[in-house]
């Protein structure tokens, strides 16, 4: 029987969820379309903030220029809008030319920027494979506290979370530590079918 074309890990921050992805799929994310969120260091290892690059950059593609999203030299940290805007709509929009996708991480405050949560919308109701990290709601409320958002945000990841688990072909797998050589197969066998 197949496996659901998307299939999403969520779990609070810090879990695993990116890197258990990457490193189940390895190589093969050189191939995919979508987007990672990613820690962003100065020259001198401190940390910056948070930005976006395309998913190829999770399987080792060189060369894309990370867009910082999040500067975290301010409290609160402060966000710039524009790059999923633009970049983050264009990648979604792109990741139909290839043969699977990343989104990783899914359920930030991006939500609430209407041009992206569009394409988002419009990503997820086409059929293409895709695997990625979805924030979690407890996430979600200490994201809203730290970055000063409205009760919008919350709201819009609830009702994101609510349609795809609805969806026929969608999957959200809970990641914690009694399950993760579980869900480690679950995403082999999902890369085999979706990303060999």
């Amino acid at each position: 029987m197949n496996m659901e074309k998307k299939l999403f890990l969520i779990g609070p921050t810090g879990c695993g969820k990116s890197r258990l992805i990457r490193e189940v799929l390895g190589e093969k994310l050189a191939a995919a379309g979508g987007f990672v969120t990613e820690r962003s260091l100065d020259e001198s290892g401190g940390f910056v903030g948070y930005s976006l690059l395309p998913a190829a950059a999770a399987g080792g593609v060189v060369g894309f220029t990370p867009e910082l999203y999040l500067d975290c030299h301010s409290f609160p940290p402060e966000k710039n809008h524009e790059v999923f805007r633009e970049t983050g709509v264009r990648l979604l929009q792109e990741a139909l030319w290839y043969p699977f996708s990343l989104l990783d991480e899914v359920g930030g405050y991006e939500l609430v920027i209407p041009q992206f949560a569009a394409a988002l919308q419009a990503y997820l109701d086409s059929d293409q494979p895709c695997v990625g990290a979805l924030r979690s709601m407890e996430d979600a409320e200490l994201l809203r506290s730290l970055l000063g958002l409205s009760d919008r945000y919350p709201q819009k990841l609830q009702s994101l979370l609510g349609e795809l688990k609805k969806h026929p072909d969608v999957r959200i797998v809970e990641l914690h530590e009694e399950n993760a050589d579980e869900v480690c197969a679950m995403l082999s066998r999902w890369a085999a079918e979706y990303a060999g």
